[in-house]
């Protein structure tokens, strides 16, 4: 649901609007928790977690992985 009524605000404004609803949705604690949760996402190492996951294995291996995880989920 996206409209031009949005782009009148500046991107501070949007921050704050967004902040004051977390916090009324959440309270203070749970607003903090929030930001706690996307500031420590964002610090992690994609490709090193990712050479870690597939260091020893190859393509085939990494496919029949994935293949039989979304089997065994439909």
């Amino acid at each position: 649901m996206l409209s031009n009524e949005t782009m009148k605000f500046s991107d501070r404004e949007i921050v704050e609007k967004g902040s004051k609803a977390l916090i009324k949705e959440l309270g203070y604690a749970g607003f903090l928790r929030f930001i706690r949760q996307i500031e420590s996402s964002g610090k992690e190492d994609y490709l090193s977690i990712q050479e870690d996951i597939y260091k020893d294995m190859s393509l085939d291996d990494v496919f029949e992985k994935a293949s039989n995880t979304w089997s065994n989920i439909k």
